[in-house]
């Protein structure tokens, strides 16, 4: 599987956009033009086609997105993922922990999730 990059330029800074060459799976990557908050990675959205899930692809994904985020120089992750769904133990069996149970702008929907690519010291 061969991964696109897009770069997009917002007026907020810029997103990448990583989609497989058949269309079948896709992530996004967002980083805030922000010197306060211009360390991390926001990951905007997650894709898999149904048809192609169990397969390896979102791990694929995630870890391309990650790469990218550490060739950017971002020391750290961050994401949303939805309560009561397989994403939450999915996100920490790739290294992720949550941060916040009950991130406010969620209204209870999900937790707030993140990685760090070096010690945090």
């Amino acid at each position: 599987m061969k991964i696109i990059t897009h770069e997009n330029l917002w007026w907020w800074g810029k997103s990448y956009t990583m989609i497989a060459d058949d269309g079948k799976s896709m992530i996004e990557l967002a980083i805030e033009d922000d010197e306060e908050r211009n360390y991390f990675g926001t990951i905007q959205s997650l894709l898999v086609h149904e048809s192609v899930r169990q397969q390896g692809r979102g791990n694929v994904m995630l870890m391309f997105a990650e790469e990218k985020a550490k060739k950017l120089g971002l020391k750290q992750v961050v994401l949303c993922a939805r309560k009561g769904t397989f994403l939450i133990p999915w996100y920490q069996r790739n290294g992720y922990e949550i941060y916040d149970e009950n991130p406010e702008y969620s209204k209870g929907q999900t937790v707030a999730m993140n990685k760090y690519f070096e010690d945090k010291d």
